[in-house]
């Protein structure tokens, strides 16, 4: 990428990222300082910064990575252009709309909500509940980069990719709004994104859950959009014009798969009778284990492939995260090089980072720890991650049966018992 261009990007961004409270080191050594660094800046999420709004952020490293061999398109000019484009659907941070003509996918009361500086009106509702709530790993794009974001591992969700890992529904598919209420409520064990129960809970703060689910999904369709726009001027040299018919209709595309996403679901898979009773004799039990390893070592599930011949999370296959090879792999960057990725840095590029496969011995399952979220976490994967559903036996097609599927379970669940 020309070099002049990367630096008039960098300029350009450090007027348009006011979101964007802070930036990597060269090293981990300073944690401790860089979080005080950022805590400072938070007041300005949290409130606001006085009569000039805060803005979107625009996608500028999905251009960058979509320009890479391109030096005479500057990545940020056709990132602003789409921002502006998505605005003007999707409306600004701090008053956010729902685009004419179309029916509204979510609750525009819990976006307004959530969206804006902490405070409350003037019927002494509150708002700002994301920015309260979410703002400090997520960012105020819902890009994943706010100010704690490069300290954590994994990192937080950018949820403008539109993928989210945790549903009821197959790879390629939303999730429900039930799939994201879970997320908030449960939280993700193992990693920084905490449950939110206490809130659920309280008879004060229990709409939060209800209006951040609206507004996580407001903010990925936005997000979809944007990303979209970006795509079609660049591969196809569409103009970025809200009046574009292909525009409508990718926004009508966008939404209209949010809008099946119930019916996308999978049936709420039921444990069979032997799998929820206590075995009657340790035979059984060990019957039950040893036919589950069977199917974790086999080549039908490849599970030792990347989780090891023991469950431990070592095995040979490392990969990237689908976040992570959007802007990397596609873009022709090594994200193993040491140095390579550093050329999106300017761009919002955190370090690569391994998606690394389950230690079942930790008994900390990001999705859920119950035989029935380990059930769906086999059966449908884990979206944008290396982990793929394991292949189902239906309609004369080979796979597991769902009495082997539900062994699988149980040896996975003994691995945690049995350390």
């Amino acid at each position: 990428m020309n070099p002049f261009a990367a630096e008039k990007t960098a300029r350009r961004l450090a007027r348009i990222e006011t979101d964007r409270t802070h930036r990597p080191s060269k090293t981990q050594r300073d944690t401790a300082a860089r979080i005080a660094w950022a805590l400072p800046m938070l007041g300005v999420l949290l409130v606001g910064c006085g009569p000039s709004e805060l803005e979107y952020r625009p996608n500028v490293l999905h251009a960058a990575s979509l320009t890479r061999e391109s030096a005479d398109r500057d990545p940020a000019e056709i990132a602003e252009q789409a921002a502006a484009l998505t605005e003007n659907w999707f409306g600004s941070l701090d008053q956010p709309r729902w685009p004419s003509g179309l029916a509204e996918e979510v609750r525009m009361e819990s976006v307004l909500r959530c969206a804006g500086p902490v405070g409350r009106l003037a019927d002494k509702v509150e708002r700002g509940v994301f920015r309260k709530h979410c703002v400090t790993c997520h960012g105020l794009s819902g890009d994943g980069l706010g100010p704690v974001s490069m300290l954590l591992e994994p990192y937080p969700r950018d949820f403008r990719r539109g993928t989210f890992k945790f549903k009821s529904s197959p790879v390629g598919k939303k999730p429900s709004r039930e799939d994201l209420h879970r997320t908030l409520v449960e939280g993700i064990p193992g990693t920084a994104m905490p449950s939110f129960r206490a809130l659920e809970e309280s008879e004060e703060f229990a709409q939060d859950i209800e209006d951040l689910v609206e507004y996580v999904q407001f903010l990925a369709m936005r997000g979809e959009v944007e990303r979209r726009a970006i795509r079609l001027n660049l591969q196809e040299g569409i103009p970025l014009k809200t009046s574009e018919p292909r525009m409508q209709e990718i926004l009508s595309e966008v939404v209209g798969k949010w809008n099946s996403a119930p019916s996308d679901a999978l049936s709420e898979p039921e444990p069979p009778a032997w799998f929820t009773t206590a075995p009657s004799d340790e035979y059984r039990h060990l019957e039950w284990i040893q036919k589950g390893k069977s199917h974790f070592e086999s080549e039908l599930t490849a599970c030792v492939k990347c989780h090891g011949k023991t469950g431990s999370g070592d095995g040979a296959s490392q990969d990237y995260d689908e976040w992570t090879k959007d802007w990397t792999i596609l873009a022709g960057i090594d994200p193993k090089h040491p140095t390579e990725w550093k050329e999106m840095k300017p761009y919002g590029a955190l370090r690569p980072v391994l998606s690394k496969p389950r230690n079942f011995h930790w008994g900390s399952f990001h999705g859920g720890k119950s035989p029935k979220e380990i059930f769906k976490r086999i059966v449908l994967g884990i979206e944008g991650t290396p982990m793929p559903p394991v292949a189902r036996a239906e309609n004369s097609n080979p796979g597991l049966t769902d009495q082997e599927l539900w062994e699988l379970v149980y040896y996975v669940m003994h691995l945690e018992d049995r350390t």
